[in-house]
Order: structure tokens, then C-alpha cells, then sequence
């Protein structure tokens, strides 16, 4: 049993309510996968793994990226059985380690959900300019990718602005044609090869264990994203349940997908000339590979609305959150408004979208290329999560504490998973601080990128200081879902004992 506020004007302004248990299960796992963006994932990260030092070893990369990952999965889960809410990791974090560090996580995932929507939407120009040169249209080039752009953030916001319902939907058929065609990639991908076994891979002959590390923090970024349905608490039904399982079972039952299609690819292209590290179109190469030429459009199709999915999943769980931090009084209230026809944040999803293709398009009137801006937004994007990640891991067995529930696994889990995030940003930051041979150094911008994350942090933290104290903080009560004892009542939105 459940009880949850969703009442009432705290801001006084109109509009300010969210539609209530309208998604089913499925939709709200829709939301974890379509922020997880598989199929796009699986048409760059894997090369990125590979060039990044693992090479045979990307498979066990994907592999240990997948136990951290369910590790927060763990503690995400210890949280959305018992209170889950609009504000996802900003309620919890603050359940369990007080305002200020929950101000902290919902930064971070800010941070987070814009940077990887202005990531995405790059991917949709890129792989959509690809696309149509496939149909015979133009060559690519900025007059073709700058407007899919501004068409990949329009169609984001119509469709997050009309209905929750509609967005889960979309983002679930996409990725659903989209994942079907990478599955039968991968069966062709073992037909020409002649089995599933490369002992190359297995034995890890041409992998090292400092490249193996290195290609874990970039398949962690493949990971990002799938605890996006934690924003959908208040919009789903039976939300106790449904975000509980959309987590767990989206971290890993993608991630497994991770793991074969990344073992596949690398499969797919041995013996093959110039090899696996030449292609700069990994999919569609394999597709050729394979005598099936006629998926090339077809996984080109593929990626793009995976990534027009993903762009719509960041909108969707930036926005909620926007929109819960507004409802405290930590960012301005107008942002709590919502559509007075569709009750949807519409104010929170305009303001989450403008820098997801403001950014972007600045970079291309400062001549920067569009893929190296892409990876320089996922970067960013991996610094936000890692925050969030971390702290939510440590939020979980001291949330537990206060209940006065004992739990060793919490702790165990949590802490391993709160150190993995501190290694990733290290890694990501300055692997040769103190010096060492294990770990490449950084290049520019790379180096600085860390500066940008720390810079964004110290505006939230700056923000939470003037506005904190004077801000009403009840971490989106008046948008929050609790666990009830079915033999007990108690007023809406008090904590109760699971």
C-alpha cells in the first residue's frame, strides 16, 4: 500500500500539478532503457572501449562495468521500495544524508541528463546525415546536421510536453526495432563466423589489465541514464514496485546486452581487413561483413531514433527534477508550472532543452567538430553521474540506519560502489597525478573538463547556501510516493516503516 501528496499549490501559481499513475510497468522501464540508449551505445562505445586500451578484453570491461553498475542498482533499489518521487535521487539522497548533499545528487544528475541530451542530439545529426546519405540524399556536412539538430530537440519537447504516456511509448517502440536489429546482426555475425567461440577474447591474449580499467570507465557511460525511471514515481502505477524493477531489471538486462553485442563485434571482425580499431562505423561494417548489406540503412535508422529516444528519457528526468528542486524553492518557481491541458512540466522541459541544442550549436559557429564535442559532453555528462551515483550509494544504508533496519549488504554494497565512482572520475581526471605507466595521460580539453564539472558543482552548492535556508525544502513531498503498512493509516507524505 502507498500514499502519496500531490496536492495543492505550494508555489501559488497554477498548473503545478503532475499527472498521476498513468504509466504502466512497462512504460516506466521504457524510460530506464530508452535513457540507457542500447543501441546507440553499441554503435560507439564498444569501439571506444576497444581503442581505449582493452582491445580482446572490452567484453570483461562491459563485465565489470555491469557489477558496479548493480551495485548502485542496489542502493537504488533500497530507496524505491520505500519512498519514490518526481525528485528521484534529490529526495532520496536528502532521506538519507540531509538537504544539502541531496541538492548535491540532483546537480549532478542535472549535469548529467543535459549533457548526455546534448550528446545524443549531436548523435542524432550525425548518424541521421549518415542515414540519409545511405537514401541517396546529401553527403552529410553542417547544412544536413545542423537542422536534425533543431528537429531531434523540437520533436523532444512536443512529444515530452504532450503526454508522459506518448514519450514512454515512443522511446519503448524505438529501441525495442532498434535492439532487434543489432540481435539479428549478432546471429548473422556467428553463422559467418562459424560459432560463438573467439579464444582470442576468452583468454584475453591481446588485452592488458591497465587497458581493461580504462575501457571499464568508458563502458560505464554505456550504463548512464538507467535510473531514469526513479522521476517517473508519482506518473506510475504501483510506483514501489515498478521503478524497483525498471532499475534493477534495466541495468541487468541491458547490460548483458551490452556484454554479448560488445563480445559479438569484436567476433564479427576477426580475420577481417583493416580490423575492428579501422572501422569508424563499427555496425554497419559488420553488417557488410556479413553479407548483409541491406542493414546498413536499416542499423543507421536504428541508432538515430536510439538516440532521439535517449535525448527524449533525458528530457523526461531532467525536467521531473527541475521541477521538484523548483517545488522546494531552489530554483525559480515558475519552473514548477505545469501544462494546464497535458500536466506535464512544460516550463522545466523548455528550460532542460535549451542548452541539450544551445550548447551544440554554439560549438559548430566556433568551428569545433561535432563527434569531438559529442565525447566532450559525454565526459561531462559521466562526472555528473559519478556524483549522483556516489552519494546515492552512501545515502542508502544510512537511510536504512535511520529507519533502525540493520543491513550489512547496504553497507558492503554501498561502499564499493561509492569507491568504483571515486576510481572512474580519477581516471577520468588525472591518471598520471602521481605518476604512473598503468594509465594513459589526459590530452586537451580533457584535462579541463574536470574544472567545468567542479565549476557547475560549485554553482550548486553556491545556490543551495543563498537559497537553502530561506527555501521551504520538503524534498518534493507534495510529489512523493511512500510505502504504507496496509494496517496502519497515516496522513499523506509521512515516512512510515516499510
Amino acid at each position: 500500500m502507498s500514499s502519496v501528496s500531490n496536492t495543492g499549490d505550494v508555489s501559488g501559481a497554477p498548473h503545478s500539478r503532475l499527472k498521476r499513475e498513468v504509466l504502466s510497468s512497462l512504460e516506466v522501464g521504457a524510460q530506464s532503457v530508452a535513457g540507457m540508449a542500447p543501441s546507440a551505445a553499441m554503435a560507439v562505445n564498444v569501439l571506444l572501449v576497444y581503442l581505449a586500451g582493452a582491445r580482446g578484453g572490452t567484453w570483461l570491461s562491459t563485465v565489470i562495468a555491469l557489477v558496479i553498475m548493480s551495485l548502485v542498482a542496489y542502493a537504488i533499489v533500497v530507496f524505491a521500495g520505500r519512498v519514490t518521487s518526481a525528485g528521484s535521487f534529490y529526495t532520496w539522497v536528502s532521506e538519507g544524508l540531509g538537504d544539502g548533499a541531496g541538492h548535491a545528487a540532483g546537480w549532478g544528475l542535472l549535469l548529467g541528463y543535459i549533457c548526455t541530451g546534448m550528446a545524443t542530439v549531436i548523435g542524432f545529426a550525425l548518424y541521421g546525415s549518415s542515414l540519409i546519405s545511405d537514401l541517396g540524399g546529401p553527403n552529410g556536412g553542417l547544412p544536413v546536421e545542423v537542422p536534425l539538430m533543431v528537429v531531434c530537440a523540437g520533436a523532444a519537447i512536443a512529444v515530452s510536453v504532450a503526454d508522459i504516456k506518448l514519450s514512454a511509448r515512443t522511446a519503448l517502440t524505438l529501441e525495442a526495432v532498434s535492439v532487434s536489429i543489432i540481435v539479428a546482426l549478432c546471429i548473422a555475425a556467428y553463422v559467418h563466423h562459424g560459432g560463438v567461440i573467439d579464444k582470442a577474447q576468452l583468454t584475453l591474449s591481446s588485452a592488458h589489465f591497465g587497458g581493461i580499467i580504462e575501457g571499464t570507465v568508458l563502458a560505464i557511460f554505456s550504463f548512464v541514464g538507467f535510473e531514469s525511471s526513479a522521476s517517473l514515481g508519482v506518473e506510475a502505477r504501483n510506483p514501489l514496485r515498478s521503478v524497483r524493477r525498471a532499475v534493477m531489471w534495466s541495468c541487468i538486462g541491458v547490460g548483458l546486452f551490452y556484454v554479448i553485442v560488445s563480445y559479438t563485434q569484436i567476433l564479427g571482425f576477426a580475420g577481417a581487413h583493416p580490423g575492428f580499431a579501422a572501422s569508424t562505423a563499427p555496425l554497419p561494417g559488420l553488417a557488410n561483413l556479413t553479407g548483409l548489406h541491406s542493414l546498413v540503412p536499416l542499423i543507421d535508422a536504428g541508432v538515430t531514433v536510439s538516440m532521439f529516444a535517449c535525448t527524449l528519457a533525458c528530457v523526461n528526468a531532467g525536467s521531473r527534477m527541475l521541477f521538484t528542486v523548483a517545488a522546494d524553492g531552489l530554483a525559480p518557481r515558475p519552473l514548477q508550472r505545469t501544462h494546464p491541458r497535458h500536466a506535464t512540466p512544460a516550463r522545466a522541459i523548455l528550460t532542460i532543452v535549451a542548452p541539450m541544442i544551445g550548447v551544440p550549436l554554439l560549438f559548430v559557429i566556433l568551428g569545433h567538430p561535432l563527434l569531438a564535442v559529442d565525447g566532450w559532453m559525454g565526459t561531462l555528462a559521466t562526472f555528473g553521474f559519478m556524483l549522483a551515483y556516489a552519494l546515492v550509494a552512501v545515502a542508502a544504508p544510512a537511510f536504512l540506519r535511520r529507519e533502525g533496519t540493520a543491513n550489512r549488504t547496504a553497507w558492503i554494497t554501498g561502499g564499493a560502489a561509492a569507491a568504483s565512482m571515486a576510481f572512474v572520475f580519477w581516471v577520468n581526471w588525472l591518471p598520471q597525478v602521481p605518476h604512473n605507466t598503468l594509465f594513459s595521460p589526459l590530452a586537451f580539453p580533457y584535462t579541463i573538463l574536470p574544472y567545468v564539472f567542479f565549476g557547475w558543482t560549485a554553482v550548486g552548492l553556491g545556490s543551495y547556501l543563498l537559497l537553502g535556508r530561506q527555501a521551504a525544502v520538503g524534498r518534493g513531498e507534495q510529489f512523493t510516493v511512500r510505502a504504507v503498512p496496509a494496517a496502519q493509516a497515516v496522513p499523506a507524505g509521512q515516512a512510515v516503516p516499510d
